[in-house]
């Protein structure tokens, strides 16, 4: 079984965010080559980073690449198909980067760790 891991879960597990998930947490220790992050989650912590809207206590452009490395997860690119599957999703969520990872995951069959439920309303398994 492998886990599609979301924003607000990356951020926190390498942020050392107290209220943490323990399952999330001990899959991602525990199980790294089964963790994939997607470039939309990425591609969403930049767009933040650089309004303003988000800090992180180290520099992703520089630090991403060796905590990657470091922890063992790995990068899920975006597949035309991918971006296509958006067109059949129901309207639970309008945020663009959710959507985008909800596909990727209900295409591969992945369990999504994150704090947050609407995952759950497109039938995915949530972990937390």
């Amino acid at each position: 079984m492998s886990y599609l891991i979301d924003t607000n879960a990356w951020i926190g597990f390498w942020g050392g965010d107290q209220a943490f998930g323990s399952k999330a947490k001990q899959i991602m220790v525990d199980q790294p080559d089964t963790c994939l992050i997607s470039m939309a989650s990425i591609w969403e912590a930049s767009i933040k980073i650089g309004l303003g809207k988000l800090r992180l206590p180290y520099d992703l452009r520089r630090d991403l690449p060796r905590l990657l490395e470091e922890n063992g997860f790995l990068l899920l690119g975006i597949e035309q198909d991918d971006a296509l599957g958006v067109l059949d999703l129901p309207p639970h969520h309008g945020d663009t980067f959710d959507r985008m990872m909800t596909v990727q995951a209900m295409r591969r069959n992945l369990r999504v760790i994150s704090r947050d439920p609407v995952f759950e309303r497109y039938g995915l398994r949530r972990v937390w």
